[in-house]
């Protein structure tokens, strides 16, 4: 019997010991700091607690500068080329305008998505003393798509808290100018698959932090290599706007979704890198084209360490963008991405972790 019971053991213990490291999650994983990002509020404008989570779990080695937009970033090394990364930490959401007499909000949007989809959902408003939770009150019929419903917009949204006036709101604590976001859940769709409100771009500064942990800073010779994350992305690539004005680097690597056709009713002529293939590199987007030279360069790097990377054309701008007018080399890096800007956009672990490993591909080998 004892012998039985220590076969088994060593049975278990190698099946564990031989299982795929991109699926064992620890705290510093890609994919364990993704589920955390997520669920912290942080809409455009007011993404001052994504922030913070990000500068407590920096190490204390690297000199943090951040300003008063909430911008944060690093800088190691010295002398060129001078490498930029960066993600964004805002997403969709809305800010409070007004409170009507009947207890209701009338709010703004932060950022571009469909306001259809809202009506009917629960939402969470943020204010200085906690969450206080409400829905989008639903128009009659509101499920009904026709041409008056497609001309619905963020100013006509009410949102209900549950009384009944002006005074009662204040109770709860919501004033003009507190942020609202949807309710967010992060749905596990299998073991290696996730659907949330918040993947944009909550997996690109996950991305980057996990590299952070894995890259040894104290090796970076003969260049500058700064890690940024930055606000108001949603809003007119604020926050990196900000950051062009003071920082002069070669290259930016801006790290952000690859909006991807692998949808059921998606065309697959353009835009399609199916879920689970590795990270992308957008050759070209709304905002800039990428020189064929470096991307190859990109491309040739992530085939020495081993690194499924893919080239993709998609809609949406960058926040390197912004660089590129003062002589900057705009490469944006990605992975595939579906429902973008909806509640359920879908992101697989695999690509999570290959975009980790170009970043810090790219940190050693540029």
């Amino acid at each position: 019997m004892i012998r039985k019971t220590i076969m088994l053991f060593l049975i278990i213990f190698a099946l564990v010991s031989c299982s795929p490291q991109g699926n064992i999650d620890d705290n510093n994983s890609p994919w364990s700091l993704l589920k955390e990002l997520i669920l912290i509020p942080g809409v455009s404008g007011a993404e001052e607690k994504v922030v913070d989570f990000i500068q407590a779990s920096l190490p204390e080695t690297l000199e943090v500068q951040r300003d008063n937009m909430d911008n944060i970033w690093f800088t190691v090394g010295e002398g060129h080329p001078h490498l930029l990364f960066v993600a964004h930490t805002d997403e969709l959401g809305f800010i409070v305008t007004s409170i009507t007499p009947s207890g209701t909000l009338k709010v703004r949007g932060r950022g571009g998505f469909f306001p259809l989809m809202y009506e009917g959902h629960s939402i969470v408003v943020h204010t200085k003393d906690g969450p206080v939770e409400g829905i989008v009150s639903p128009r009659e019929n509101y499920r009904q798509r026709n041409a008056k419903s497609l001309d619905f917009s963020t100013e006509l949204l009410e949102i209900y808290l549950g009384v009944s006036s002006k005074e009662e709101v204040h109770k709860l604590g919501v004033f003009e100018g507190d942020s609202i976001t949807i309710r967010k859940e992060i749905v596990e769709l299998s073991a290696d698959i996730l659907a949330s409100r918040a993947v944009d771009d909550r997996a690109g500064c996950a991305a980057m932090l996990a590299a952070v942990f894995r890259i040894d800073w104290t090796n970076i010779k003969g260049k500058t290599v700064s890690f940024a994350w930055d606000v108001q992305e949603e809003i007119g690539l604020n926050g990196a706007s900000r950051l062009a004005e003071t920082m002069d680097v070669d290259y930016v690597f801006p790290v952000d979704t690859f909006v991807s056709s692998d949808g059921p009713f998606d065309s697959k002529r353009f835009a399609y890198i199916p879920l689970g293939s590795g990270a992308v590199v957008r050759a070209i987007d709304t905002s800039i084209i990428a020189p064929q030279i470096e991307f190859k360069k990109v491309m040739d790097i992530a085939r020495k360490n081993n690194i499924p990377t893919h080239l993709g054309n998609t809609r949406g701008g960058n926040d390197g963008s912004v660089f590129v007018s003062q002589g900057t080399v705009d490469i944006p890096l990605s992975w595939p991405g579906t429902y973008s800007h909806s509640f359920i956009e879908k992101i697989h672990r695999s690509d999570l972790n290959a975009l980790t490993d170009l970043i810090m591909a790219l940190v050693k080998d540029w």
